[in-house]
């Protein structure tokens, strides 16, 4: 690997977006140094981090410190994803050869009904413009079931029986995205053996390191209360 640059990776325990670059790094050998963001303080709307790093005030937000002293920064979790892959191609690929653009096609597919259709009208801050409109958690809470669900019988129909993970034997950018994802509907409360392919998927990539290394429940900022009392 390079060991020019360093990575600096602004995060949150329980964002499953950054997560998901935890989870990556860790597959690819990335060294991460971390800076930890309280969504719940609203550091993210710190002047500091919104104006300088990410307009967005989101997370995750990864700088990448070159040796002449100038930086890059990353502000959206598929765009890091996606630059993880095409530097370190051959660490831990997480995308099948250039050769195999159909498999490449497949595995992309799945990555996006994660990213799309799911994360993003799960994502908290949406949820919450919806209870903010409605004036109902309980439309908050059914709204986010209803786009888990969609979103993960449509994955479900895309996966084989047949294989490991997500696509094939080999850990893929699929199975990155998947398994923060359900996590997060696992606090929702929902039962998901409606995917049961799916499910199947998610616990076998649960057992390995990486994505152990990227479980809300170990982060350092992690509260107490939530912490993996195993770890």
């Amino acid at each position: 690997m390079e060991n020019q640059d360093t990575f600096e990776l602004y995060s949150f325990w329980s964002s499953s977006c950054c997560q998901r670059i935890i989870i990556a790094a860790h597959l690819k050998g990335i060294t991460l140094k971390y800076n930890y963001v309280d969504l719940r303080a609203r550091g993210h709307h710190d002047a500091k981090y919104k104006d300088e790093l990410n307009p967005s005030a989101s997370v995750p937000t990864l700088v990448v410190h070159h040796p002449d002293g100038t930086k890059t920064i990353i502000r959206q979790s598929m765009t890091i994803l996606e630059y993880f892959e095409e530097r370190f191609p051959n660490q831990s690929p997480l995308l099948p050869p250039v050769s195999a653009w159909q498999d490449r096609i497949k595995v992309r597919d799945l990555v996006n009904i994660i990213a799309i259709d799911v994360q993003a009208p799960t994502n908290s801050r949406i949820a919450k413009r919806v209870r903010s409109v409605r004036d109902n958690v309980e439309d908050q809470v059914g709204f986010v079931r209803q786009a888990f669900t969609d979103g993960f019988q449509a994955y479900e129909a895309l996966i084989s029986e047949s294989s490991k993970f997500s696509f094939g034997d080999e850990v893929s950018l699929a199975d990155v995205v998947l398994v923060p994802a359900v996590d997060q509907a696992l606090m929702y409360k929902m039962d998901l053996d409606f995917v049961p392919n799916l499910l199947r998927v998610y616990h076998s990539l649960k057992e390995l390191e990486a994505f152990k290394a990227g479980d809300g429940k170990n982060q350092g900022d992690t509260p107490e209360q939530f912490r993996d009392a195993s770890q």
